[in-house]
C-alpha cells in the first residue's frame, strides 16, 4: 500500500509541474497578443451639449519630438499592404528610414534615388474618441506636380471591415501642384470616392510651406469642425446625420492617426518633377485636448 501511495503521489507531481508550465505558456501568449493587438484609447466624455468652449481645455496627449523622442514608443512604420495600394496610386516605397526627428520636428522625407522614389508613412499606437486634435505642419515645396502630404484619422476597425467602411477623417491634405491650398475630406461608406459622394472643402493658406500653421479637427459625438490656426477659425464643418448609421457615421469609435507622403499619383500631379527632391514635411507637434 506504501509504495502505491507513493507512485501516485509522484504521477501528481508530475501533473501538477506540467499544468504550470502549460499555464505559463498560455498566460505569456495571451499578454503578448494583447500588446500587440490593443491600441491605447484615449476617449473624451460624451458632452452633455455641443455648447463647448474649446479653448477651455486640457491637454490629454501630446507629442513635441523633441531629440530624445523614440517614434518606435508611440508610432508604427507602415508599409503598402496597410491600405490598399489603389486607393493612392503613388509610387513610393515607405521606409523607416525616411522618418526622422531632428531639430524639434519630425520630417518625414521624400527621395529619389536611381529611380527609385521612397518615402515613409506612420501611424499612431494611441487611438481617440472626440476631442481637439491639433497638428502643427510645415509643407513642402509648392508648384510641381509630385507630392501629396496627408494627416488624418482612420477608425481602429479598419481591419475588420476595410477601407473606407472603417472612416476616415482627413485633418489637413496637400497637393504641390496646388500651391497655398489646404483640403479636408470626410470618408464613410456613404460619402466616398467611389460613388462621387467625398465630402471635401478647400481653402488658401499663402505661407504653407514657409511656415508652421495649425491644422485642427473639432469633434464630438454631434459634428466634425475643421480649423486652422485658431478653434474659432473654422473652415468646415459636417453635422452628423439626423439618423446615423454605420454608413454616414462611421465616427463614434476611437480613430488612430496616420501621417505620410506619398508621391507621384493622380493626385498629386501627372509625373513627378525631378526638381522637387529632396522634399520633406515637417511636423512640430500633434496634441489631442479635452474640454475642462
Amino acid at each position: 500500500m506504501k509504495k502505491i501511495k507513493t507512485y501516485f503521489n509522484e504521477i501528481a507531481v508530475v501533473l501538477i509541474l506540467l499544468f504550470s508550465l502549460l499555464g505559463c505558456d498560455s498566460n505569456d501568449d495571451s499578454n503578448d497578443s494583447e500588446t500587440d493587438e490593443k491600441r491605447t484609447i484615449i476617449e473624451m466624455d460624451t458632452p452633455v451639449n455641443s455648447d463647448i468652449n474649446w479653448k477651455d481645455v486640457k491637454m490629454v496627449w501630446n507629442e513635441e519630438f523633441q531629440e530624445a523622442t523614440s517614434l518606435e514608443d508611440t508610432w508604427n512604420y507602415e508599409t503598402m499592404d496597410f491600405i490598399t495600394p489603389d486607393n493612392t496610386d503613388g509610387l513610393q516605397i515607405y521606409r523607416k528610414e525616411n522618418a526622422e526627428v531632428s531639430g524639434g520636428t519630425l520630417k518625414i522625407h521624400a527621395k529619389e534615388n536611381d529611380g527609385v522614389y521612397t518615402s515613409a508613412r506612420l501611424s499612431s499606437k494611441p487611438a481617440f474618441k472626440y476631442g481637439r486634435v491639433e497638428i502643427g505642419v510645415k509643407l513642402p515645396e509648392e508648384g510641381i506636380n509630385g507630392i501629396w502630404a496627408s494627416i488624418g484619422l482612420l477608425g481602429v476597425n479598419i481591419e475588420e471591415v476595410g477601407w473606407p467602411q472603417c472612416g476616415e477623417i482627413d485633418i489637413m491634405e496637400y497637393f504641390s501642384n496646388s500651391p497655398n491650398k489646404i483640403f479636408n475630406y470626410i470618408h464613410s461608406s456613404t460619402n466616398n470616392t467611389e460613388n462621387g459622394t467625398l465630402l471635401s472643402a478647400s481653402y488658401p493658406i499663402e505661407s504653407a510651406e514657409e511656415e508652421i500653421h495649425a491644422y485642427g479637427l473639432l469633434w464630438t459625438d454631434k459634428y466634425l469642425k475643421f480649423y486652422v490656426d485658431d478653434p474659432d477659425n473654422i473652415t468646415y464643418t459636417f453635422l452628423r446625420p439626423s439618423s446615423p448609421t454605420e454608413e454616414n457615421w462611421p465616427f463614434n469609435q476611437p480613430l488612430f492617426l496616420l501621417t505620410g507622403l506619398v508621391i507621384g499619383g493622380s493626385y498629386g500631379g501627372e509625373g513627378v518633377d525631378a526638381s522637387l527632391f529632396p522634399a520633406s514635411m515637417e511636423i512640430d507637434y500633434i496634441r489631442v485636448y479635452h474640454p475642462n
